[in-house]
């Protein structure tokens, strides 16, 4: 419909018609894109592009009902060409890092720093982005706790403006503060109904609510989880065994929607 131009050293954007150019590059990112699928599945052993199911929850996951099944769906051509790139260059820095003998766990921290910055890409990347009109920017696609069907949506220039330097940037600002921090603290993971400490052992307990059926927090997660998986699911296969997040335990009542959710769950 239109492209959207900003000129880094002025204020404002300038908005044009589309051009046969623009739509030939677009038609060449998607020739792009089958080759590169083709030579990363046969490297990786998985589709580089998300290819697990979206569950259909009426009023909160609706993109099903109009042919969007798979996580992957949530992209156009070009989107997902960008996206297993910068997935692709997040595994080869790994790569890179153990071949020039850094340590593996160093590395491991690393390379996870980066793969969020990839999950947050695709936040700012998908079919799921609405214009704003009155900021002049592309908004994230969780505008709220669902996934709606769009009829209209923008793409943004992956490596430019609201691109990969800009969502990398956020990860960047949670990493200084604790790194400047002197207070040691000891951090357990575990199962929030499965702890090992007695009662009365916390002075406080805080916690984000669950509101219920209202969130599906699992299902929500599994946007990013998908990415992660593919960037970083090689060196943490334990953290990344399941197809999607796990959802047996998970403390939202969902079982109104579970048979239709995931069928598998009654075997």
């Amino acid at each position: 419909v239109a492209v959207v131009l900003h000129h880094p050293k002025k204020r404002g954007k300038t908005y044009r018609l589309a051009t046969e150019k623009d739509l030939e590059v677009f038609r060449e990112a998607e020739k792009c894109l089958e080759e590169k699928r083709v030579k990363l599945m046969d490297e990786w052993g998985i589709d580089p592009v998300p290819d697990e199911k979206i569950p259909l929850m009426s009023g909160v996951f609706n993109v099903p009902i109009y042919g969007i099944h798979k996580w992957g769906d949530l992209f156009n051509s070009r989107q997902k060409l960008a996206l297993i790139t910068f997935t692709e260059k997040v595994r080869l820095a790994y790569k890179k890092m153990i071949e020039e003998g850094h340590d593996k766990e160093y590395a491991k921290g690393l390379v996870s720093y980066l793969a969020l910055g990839v999950d947050r890409l695709a936040n700012r990347t998908s079919q799921q982005n609405l214009w704003n009109v009155f900021a002049e920017k592309a908004e994230q696609v969780f505008l709220r706790q669902a996934l709606p069907m769009l009829w209209d949506y923008c793409e943004i220039n992956s490596c430019e403006n609201q691109g990969w330097a800009k969502q990398f940037s956020y990860v960047l600002n949670a990493i200084k503060p604790l790194s400047t921090l002197s207070l040691t603290a000891n951090i357990t993971q575990l199962s929030a109904i499965s702890q090992p400490y007695h009662d009365n052992y916390f002075d406080a307990v805080f916690t984000d609510p669950p509101y219920y059926f209202n969130v599906p927090y699992a299902d929500l997660s599994d946007f990013f989880y998908v990415w992660l998986k593919r960037t970083i699911g090689n060196i943490f296969p334990e953290l990344f065994s399941t197809p999607l997040t796990p959802k047996n335990n998970e403390i939202v009542q969902m079982e109104h929607w579970d048979k239709k959710r995931y069928p598998e769950k009654d075997k």
